[in-house]
C-alpha cells in the first residue's frame, strides 16, 4: 500500500506480480504437458487439449516444436493405441502432428467399428458364428419307403 498511489506505480506492481508468477507458471504447465495422458478421451479431445496446452506454452514464451508435440501425443496414448505408436515412430519422414492425428482418427474409427460389431454380435443369436451342416438322406428306390 503506498501512500502517494499512481496509475505508473499501480502498473509496475501489477507487471512485476504477473511476471514473477508466470516462470512458475510455465514450468507448472511444461511438466503437465509432458506427462499429460489420454485416459478414456477421444483422439480428438486428447490432441485438442495438446493443441491448447502447447498454444498455452508459447504464450508464456516456451514454445513447443511440432515433433515435440508429436512425441507428447505418442506418449499419452492409451493401450490400444500402442501399434500404431511403433508404427507412427518409424515412419520416414517423422510425420508432424496433422499426419499423426489423421493416422490415430483413422485408427479410432477401425477399433470403433470392430468394437460395435462385437457388441452386436454377442447381443444378437443370429449374428453367432455357429456351424451348420446339413444332412441328406439317401433316396428310396421307386415304389419303396423308409419306415423310421
Amino acid at each position: 500500500m503506498n501512500r502517494k498511489p499512481n496509475a505508473r506505480g499501480a502498473w509496475t506492481y501489477l507487471e512485476n506480480e504477473f511476471l514473477d508468477q508466470r516462470e512458475s507458471r510455465a514450468l507448472l504447465l511444461s511438466a503437465e504437458f509432458r506427462t499429460v495422458k489420454q485416459g478414456s478421451a477421444s483422439i480428438t479431445d486428447f490432441c485438442r487439449c495438446l493443441e491448447t496446452m502447447a498454444a498455452t506454452l508459447s504464450d508464456f514464451y516456451d514454445p513447443i516444436g511440432d515433433r515435440t508435440l508429436v512425441l507428447t501425443l505418442l506418449c499419452g496414448l492409451n493401450g490400444k493405441f500402442r501399434p500404431m505408436v511403433s508404427n507412427l515412430k518409424m515412419r520416414q519422414p517423422f510425420p508432424t502432428f496433422e499426419e499423426a492425428r489423421t493416422l490415430l482418427l483413422l485408427e479410432e474409427i477401425d477399433n470403433n467399428d470392430v468394437a460395435a460389431s462385437e457388441a452386436a454380435g454377442a447381443s444378437d443369436p443370429s449374428a453367432s458364428s455357429a456351424i451348420t451342416a446339413l444332412v441328406t438322406t439317401p433316396r428310396p428306390p421307386a415304389g419303396r419307403s423308409y419306415v423310421g
